[in-house]
């Protein structure tokens, strides 16, 4: 791979930084053995040499188990921004979490769970007491104050507005960066992401206009959206969706399960991991920040399944199904 800007030796120190980093990811064989564990305090100890052993050691409680995980990415991918020349390999990752605190606000919470460069605390609080010029520019091309209105009639309103505006921003940070590579995982990742929001209202029995006046527009993907929600039925998505994703889709239909869009989800985050993974062979860049940090979210949920599922007592075998393809 080559690079794709200009600045390529600026990134020289966060690539050496990464380079050390990478020395700490665990193999798939590690998770298919953890998986296997049966008592609590062997999962314990073999978290210890982990990135996130730390956070165990200190002591965490039953509540934060849920959130211990994505604090550790979080604060990984915040480290890594401060050491970049452009923030955007570590705001695309960290974007996720801005929404998070955005949604927080707009349901009128008044403390969050991260401290986020995209919407920090003041400007979020201006969102909670109803200031929505503050909100973020994505947002605004698809809410109105007719938006709000419906949302206090119907919170999945706001649910699919923020999704949209979600994946506008992820576009148009993929499109900032200027890396043919990150563009591309984008590109494959918003699609995909539309896919699953669809698929989960068809099942959920939720009339599919409501996303045309709320989720969109979506730039190249609007006419997408639309196809989908035309389409008399899913046998037809798979010809709409097309490519890589279209065939993921289509295998998943036709899977012998219950949880056909969870076996999508797994299948596309590892075709991306493996998009990403490209990043690894360039020597600094910004390819490099974005591979390391795919893998690092990738092994972040497989701890999490890991050690959620064996104390919840789920088989063994379930968890190495659902295990991701890992960075090394």
């Amino acid at each position: 791979m080559h690079p794709t800007i200009s600045n390529i030796s600026q990134w020289g120190f966060v690539s050496g930084r990464i380079s050390a980093l990478e020395e700490g990811f665990l193999s798939r064989e590690f998770f298919l053995t953890m998986a296997g564990q049966e008592n609590t305090d062997d999962i314990l100890r073999n978290f210890q040499d982990t990135f996130i052993g730390d956070y165990f050691a200190t002591g965490i409680t039953s509540d934060e188990l849920d959130s211990v995980f994505d604090r550790c990415f979080y604060e990984m991918a915040l480290s890594l921004r401060n050491d970049c020349p452009s923030s955007i390999p570590a705001d695309i990752f960290l974007l996720k979490y801005d929404y998070l605190n955005l949604k927080a606000a707009l349901t009128g919470k008044s403390t969050f769970l991260f401290t986020t460069e995209l919407l920090p605390q003041e400007r979020l609080s201006s969102i909670t007491q109803g200031n929505y010029s503050e909100l973020p520019q994505p947002l605004k091309e698809s809410v109105t104050p007719a938006t709000f209105e419906a949302f206090q009639i119907d919170a999945g309103i706001i649910d699919i507005a923020l999704d949209g505006s979600y994946l506008r921003h992820l576009l148009l940070l993929a499109n900032a960066i200027k890396s043919s590579m990150i563009k591309r995982y984008i590109t494959e990742m918003v699609l995909a992401y539309i896919v699953i929001i669809l698929w989960r209202a068809v099942n959920q029995g939720i009339a599919l206009k409501r996303y045309q006046q709320y989720l969109l527009p979506l730039g190249d993907f609007t006419g997408v959206v639309n196809d989908l929600i035309g389409a008399n039925n899913q046998d037809a998505w798979q010809t709409i969706i097309g490519d890589k994703i279209g065939d993921l889709f289509n295998e998943s239909l036709g899977s012998q399960t219950d949880d056909q869009i969870s076996i999508f989800n797994l299948k596309v985050s590892n075709y991306l991991g493996r998009i990403a993974r490209e990043g690894r062979y360039q020597t600094a860049g910004p390819e490099r920040v974005f591979a390391f940090l795919s893998g690092f979210f990738t092994e972040m949920q497989n701890l999490k399944l890991v050690f959620t599922g064996r104390l919840n007592r789920i088989d063994q075998g379930i968890i190495k199904e659902r295990l991701r393809d890992c960075y090394v």
